[in-house]
């Protein structure tokens, strides 16, 4: 048996496929959902929702009038490129060698390690796109805009709210010490969702989700105000208040099914960080807010036909490369890659509140 026959690209794209934790969709993946283009740039279309407006009356046997396309704005943008590798050295290679020959009980164990090699690659290209997808859905300070560092130490910024629009209509601060969430006797989050709800009835969103961590929802379990909703609805004092309770109230007075976020990720120095923020609140229309895009790599379009190279597409988009480098030294080197940005088409569907 040769490691050529049991890691290659396909097995590894098998593997991803099989793997029940990996079939898991990250939550952005609800809202940006995967679309493949060619090339590089990314040309999208952004509406600004609003409600019907009623057709003019015209007379008979006259032209139709021209409604004026109004709420449209096209935007193009490179999107960047990911790439990272990892490889099998002829140490690894040796230790296969001689389990393969010794009929070696832990070979399966080795070949494991492998594997992980490539699912490490493969997860970091997935973390990369739900980074960017949580951090349009709760832009810090309402800032809408990402920020990507590359390996020359370039960073590419990628404005979705240029002229601030967005931000003005679509973003509220509790800037009150009295009034954060935070503040458990005299803050009033129904209220602040009150608001966030019309905002968006006024444009003709019909306001669905409430996204925030469990650090954001306890909040809501220490709230005088929700508390009071529960004495209110029972007639009795309450000594106990759980999450889950006040998710069930909070769907039943709001009309928002509450989504919890508490996913973390590896930063690229070890550090543990939250895909969506603490003290953040996000309200979110139904349906999807946009695509994630994903665009042709290097190793799609230049190895694909290359005999010596192993290329597989992975459903998500994201391209897998494993080739032999015959040196010296002779190595197996897994390349994972992928060109992607999200659209935000469905941007005026969210608003976004920092509640503390």
């Amino acid at each position: 048996m040769r490691l050529t026959d049991v890691f290659s690209a396909e097995a590894v794209a098998i593997r991803q496929t099989s793997d029940v934790s990996n079939r898991m969709p990250y939550v952005g993946q609800a809202f940006w959902p995967n679309k493949k283009k060619m090339g590089i740039d990314l040309k999208w279309i952004k509406s600004h929702k609003g409600l019907g407006i009623a057709l003019k009356p015209s007379a008979l046997d006259s032209l139709a009038t021209i409604r004026p396309r109004k709420g449209f704005e096209a935007i193009t943008q490179e999107m960047p490129f990911f790439r990272e590798s990892m490889t099998i050295k002829e140490q690894d290679l040796a230790e296969i060698q001689r389990a393969q020959e010794s009929n070696d009980p832990y070979l399966n164990e080795v070949l494991e390690h492998i594997y992980n090699d490539a699912d490490e690659l493969i997860t970091g290209a997935d973390i990369s796109v739900e980074r960017m997808r949580m951090n349009l859905l709760a832009p810090l300070n309402g800032d809408m805009k990402l920020t990507i560092g590359m390996a020359d130490n370039t960073l590419y910024t990628y404005n979705y709210d240029a002229d601030g629009s967005w931000k003005k209509s679509n973003f509220m601060e509790i800037t009150s010490e009295n009034d954060k969430w935070s503040k458990p006797e005299t803050a009033k989050p129904l209220n602040d969702i009150q608001k966030a709800k019309e905002s968006l009835a006024a444009i003709g969103v019909i306001a669905t989700y409430a996204m925030m961590t469990t650090k954001t929802l306890n909040y809501l379990v220490e709230s005088s105000q929700i508390k009071n909703v529960f004495i209110t609805t029972s007639g009795k004092p309450v000594d106990f208040v759980d999450a889950e309770m006040v998710k069930e109230l909070f769907k039943r007075k709001t009309g928002l099914t509450p989504i919890i976020n508490d996913k973390k990720f590896s930063d690229y120095d070890g550090t543990q960080k939250s895909f969506f923020p603490d003290d953040y609140v996000s309200i979110i229309g139904a349906g999807t807010l946009g695509n994630t895009w994903y665009g042709v790599t290097p190793e799609e379009r230049t190895l694909l036909g290359d005999p010596k190279v192993d290329v597989s597409i992975l459903d998500s988009g994201v391209a897998v490369a494993v080739q032999t480098i015959y040196g010296p030294p002779v190595q197996y080197s897994t390349t994972a890659s992928q060109i992607v940005l999200p659209s935000y088409e469905g941007m005026d569907s969210v608003y976004v509140i920092k509640v503390a």
